[in-house]
């Protein structure tokens, strides 16, 4: 499945500025999955702050887009005999209770270690996009649009599912009420600045500006070399137990706080000034660009980059 109708402009006219080497993965992960390239951008700047080292201190979550281990071992073993990583993915293995695992020690740091390498980590980020939007399209019967993902990215698809429905159908229900844990554990985005509670409709507009602003974020980065090593990457946390698994994230833990960067996304937008989901236009299921003409080989673009 691919989405959107947008994709970004091919480089300039010669002597222009390069782009940094992780807007261009960013922007191959992007065409790669037919997926926005402005979206897959602003999910970057909101996981990492384009930083493709960054690491988490409350998980295992680590690079561009803070694939947690169980994820990202889960990626590898499904995608990596497609992408160039079949002998990666052949060390995988998954036990009776679906958990993944690598026997040879040195292996697992290798495998684990390619989260930090942005053209792996962008391709994969954008399979796992797709993933949702599948799961989304499957569950609300039309295709889902750039804030519907969003919200998918902080509550996994199932629970971006439960709010879109909520919000479309009664958007005065306390956001609190169905997703209990994950507000007490992220109280700065289930509710206001007065410490009242949001609304699933105001819980919806919230998450949909917080993407907006991240997206004029990144592409202002996106302009020019992202300064990296943030103070604190910018993750979102999981939300209600293992039937709500964030986009990059799909470990059993219980849901921990957003970090204080991304809190301060969290301030309400005036009524009306961003979309709820029955107001969204649905996103193409196309895109105008052509597939790769072959395989796409992750091994070899990890070596070339050592």
């Amino acid at each position: 499945m691919f989405l959107f109708t947008s994709l970004p402009a091919q480089n300039g006219p010669a002597g222009a500025a390069t782009p940094p080497p992780v807007v261009d993965a960013i922007r191959d992960g992007a065409r790669a999955n037919g997926l926005s390239f402005d979206y897959l951008l602003a999910a970057a700047q909101r996981e990492s702050a384009l930083d493709p080292s960054a690491k988490a201190s409350t998980s295992s979550a680590t690079g561009l887009f803070q694939f947690i281990e169980q994820t990202w071992l889960g990626l590898v073993d499904g995608e990596g005999a497609r992408l160039g990583l079949g002998e990666e993915a052949r060390a995988i293995t998954r036990d009776a209770d679906g958990r993944f695992g690598v026997a040879d020690p040195r292996m697992r740091a290798e495998i684990l270690a390619l989260r930090e390498d942005p053209r792996i980590a962008a391709q994969l980020a954008g399979v796992l996009t797709n993933r949702n939007a599948e799961a989304l399209e499957a569950a609300l019967g039309r295709a889902p649009s750039e804030s519907d993902l969003a919200v998918a990215h902080v509550l996994g698809a199932s629970g971006a599912a439960t709010l879109i429905r909520a919000a479309s159908t009664d958007p005065q229900t306390s956001a609190t009420a169905l997703f209990p844990r994950a507000a007490e554990a992220n109280p700065a985005l289930f509710r206001d600045a007065e410490g009242a509670p949001r609304s699933v409709g105001e819980l919806y507009r919230v998450i949909a500006a917080a993407h907006e602003r991240a997206r004029g974020t990144a592409t202002t980065a996106a302009s020019a070399a992202p300064a990296f090593a943030p103070d604190t990457p910018l993750a979102f946390a999981r939300a209600d137990g293992p039937a709500f698994h964030g986009l990059f994230r799909t470990d059993q833990a219980a849901p921990g706080p957003v970090s204080g960067a991304v809190a301060s996304l969290w301030s309400a937008p005036p009524e009306g000034a961003m979309p709820t989901p029955a107001a969204v236009p649905a996103a193409a299921s196309t895109v105008r660009a052509a597939p790769p003409s072959g395989p796409l080989d992750l091994a070899a673009i990890a070596r070339g980059a050592r």
